[in-house]
C-alpha cells in the first residue's frame, strides 16, 4: 500500500520530545515498514498551527489526493493533522471521496463505520477544545500583563533596543517622520525625503509602509495594544485570527509623542481620505513649498468636484499648514499650475542658453574653488590665533610680560577671531546657496515627460525649500487665470 506521511510541529512543541520533526518521522517511517507499506513522499509543515487547513504542505498533499498518488494518509497523532472538529470532517470526506483512508500511528481510528467515525469526532472535538482553553489562558494572561503596563513578549519597534530601552536618536528621527508628514507630504514622500539626507532606520531605506506603520504605531505615545488589523482594518486576535476586541493599556516605557500629539497624527490621517483631500491624487510640490508670509509648509489639497462639458473635474492647489489649522495667515491658495508655471519663470531666469550655461558652471567652480581656498585660510588663522594666546599665557606665567598686556593682546586676538569666524560663516553659506544651474535645466527639459510621481521625486530631490508669495490677499480676476505672485526664495538640497 502507498503512503503519505504528514508531520506538522508548532513552535512551541519543536523541542518536546516525539514531537520535533526527526522524532516524527523516525516513528512514521518506523511504523509504515511494520505494515510493510511504501512512502511516497513525505509532507512536512514545520512551524505551522493546527487551526486552519492553510499550511503549504497540507495544500500540497490534498492536492495530491485528487490525483491519487497514495493510498492513505499516516500521522503521529491526530491533532499533528488538525485540532478543529470543522477541518477533520472536511479532510475525512476529501479522503473518502478519493479513496485515500487515514490512520494515527499511536492512536486506534476506523473511519469506515458510523461508530468510529464518531469516535473521531469525538477525538477532534477534544483536541478543538484544548486549543480554545489554551488560547483563552494565554489571553487572559496577555490582558492582566497589558493591564499592569507590561508589553507581553514580541520585538521592541524602532526607537527603542531588544530589552526595551529608550534611543534619542531614533526617536529624534521618528518625530521628524511625523513632522514632515503633518506638514503634507504622503507616506511615500516621508520615505523618499528622509532616504535623500541619508536618515535611515538602522541602515536600512524608509519605504511608504515602515512610515504608515511608525505613524500608526501607538506604543511610541506609552500606549500598549494587543491584537492585529485584517484587511478591513478590524482588529483580529494574531493568535486565533478571530474577531475579538483589541486590548489597550498604558505602558511603563519612554514615550516618543504625547497622546494628543499622537491622537492629532490620527486624525489628520483620517481626514487625507475625505474633505477634499486624495491619496490618490500627487502633489508635485508637497514638502518643498512653503508659504513666503509665515514659513508654514503649504500641503496639496482638491477642488470639491463641479460640472464642465467635459463632466466632473477637481483641481489641485496648495493651502498654507497655518491658514488651514489656525486661519492666522493670509496667504491665498494656489493652483498646481500656477506654482508649475512660476518654477517654469524662476528656472527660465537662471536658464538662457547652454552657452551661457557653460559659462556660468564654469563661473561657479571657479568661485567654489576660491571659496574653499578661503575657507582653508580662515582655518590656518585660526590656528595661528589659538597658538599666540597660548604664547602669550606662557609669557605672563614666566614673568616676561604684565597682566595688563596680557588682556590687551587677549582682546586683539579674541577680535581677530571673530573677524574670521564671521567671514568663515559668510563663505560657506554663499559657497551652499549657489545654485545648480545644470540640474535646473535638466528639470525644465525633461518635466514635460515626467508623470506624476517622477515629477514629485525630481522636486524633493533638487530643492530643499521653495518660498512663495504674493501681493495680494485675495486675488480677482478672470477665473482660472494666474495673478501675481512670485518664487521668493529658493533653497537646494
Amino acid at each position: 500500500m502507498r503512503v503519505a506521511i504528514y508531520i506538522r510541529v508548532s513552535t512551541d512543541m519543536q523541542a518536546e520530545d516525539g514531537f520535533s520533526v526527526e522524532g516524527q518521522r523516525s516513528r512514521l517511517i518506523s511504523y509504515a515498514e511494520s505494515q510493510d507499506w511504501t512512502i511516497t513522499d513525505f509532507y512536512i509543515d514545520d512551524g505551522y498551527s493546527a487551526k486552519d487547513l492553510k499550511r503549504p504542505a497540507m495544500q500540497q498533499m490534498l492536492y495530491e489526493v485528487k490525483e491519487q498518488k497514495f493510498d492513505v494518509v499516516l500521522v503521529y497523532k491526530l491533532d499533528r493533522l488538525t485540532r478543529s472538529v470543522a477541518n477533520l470532517h472536511e479532510l475525512l470526506e476529501e479522503f473518502d471521496a478519493n479513496n485515500v483512508k487515514f490512520k494515527s500511528a499511536t492512536e486506534i481510528f476506523e473511519t469506515t463505520t458510523a461508530m468510529g467515525r464518531f469516535f473521531i469526532t469525538l477525538v477532534g472535538a477534544m483536541a478543538e477544545w484544548e486549543r480554545g482553553t489554551i488560547s483563552e489562558r494565554v489571553r487572559f494572561g496577555v490582558e492582566q500583563m497589558v493591564k499592569e503596563g507590561k508589553r507581553p513578549g514580541g520585538i521592541f519597534p524602532f526607537g527603542y533596543t531588544s530589552t526595551g530601552e529608550f534611543i534619542p536618536e531614533e526617536a529624534a528621527l521618528i518625530r521628524e517622520a511625523a513632522q514632515l508628514y503633518m506638514s503634507g507630504l504622503g507616506y511615500k514622500s516621508v520615505a523618499m525625503r528622509l532616504n535623500s539626507l541619508g536618515k535611515l532606520r538602522r541602515g536600512k531605506l524608509w519605504t511608504d509602509a515602515t512610515v504608515s506603520y511608525t505613524l500608526e504605531n501607538p506604543f511610541y505615545a506609552g500606549i500598549i495594544r494587543v491584537g492585529t488589523k485584517d484587511k478591513n482594518g478590524k482588529y483580529v486576535n494574531s493568535n486565533r485570527g478571530e474577531r475579538v476586541k483589541c486590548i489597550y493599556g498604558s505602558g511603563d516605557h519612554q514615550e516618543i509623542f504625547t497622546k494628543e500629539e499622537y491622537n492629532a497624527i490620527q486624525k489628520y490621517k483620517k481626514s487625507k481620505t475625505s474633505g477634499g483631500f486624495s491619496p490618490n491624487s500627487i502633489y508635485w510640490f508637497s514638502g518643498a513649498l512653503r508659504c513666503g508670509r509665515c514659513g508654514a509648509a503649504m500641503f496639496g489639497k482638491l477642488t470639491t468636484q463641479r460640472k464642465t462639458t467635459g463632466g466632473m473635474k477637481r483641481t489641485q492647489y496648495y493651502i498654507c499648514s497655518s491658514r488651514h489649522h489656525s486661519r492666522s495667515c493670509d496667504l491665498p491658495i494656489f493652483r498646481q499650475v500656477h506654482v508649475e508655471k512660476l518654477m517654469m519663470d524662476y528656472i527660465l531666469k537662471v536658464k538662457v542658453d547652454v552657452a551661457q550655461l557653460r559659462d556660468e558652471t564654469s563661473k561657479i567652480e571657479s568661485e567654489a574653488k576660491e571659496y574653499n581656498d578661503d575657507i582653508a585660510e580662515a582655518k590656518r588663522e585660526l590656528a595661528k590665533l589659538a597658538e599666540r594666546r597660548s604664547r602669550w599665557q606662557y609669557m605672563f606665567v614666566e614673568g616676561l610680560i604684565s597682566q595688563d598686556d596680557v588682556r590687551r593682546k587677549l582682546k586683539a586676538e579674541n577680535d581677530a577671531e571673530m573677524l574670521i569666524r564671521d567671514k568663515l560663516a559668510m563663505t560657506q553659506k554663499s559657497l551652499s546657496g549657489i545654485p545648480k544651474v545644470e540640474e535646473l535645466a535638466q528639470l525644465e527639459e525633461l518635466w514635460s515627460l515626467l508623470d506624476d510621481h517622477e515629477k514629485k521625486e525630481m522636486i524633493l530631490t533638487l530643492f530643499h525649500r521653495i518660498e512663495i508669495n504674493t501681493p495680494l490677499t485675495k486675488p480677482k480676476g478672470v477665473k482660472n487665470s494666474f495673478f501675481d505672485a512670485y518664487l521668493q526664495n529658493v533653497t537646494f538640497n
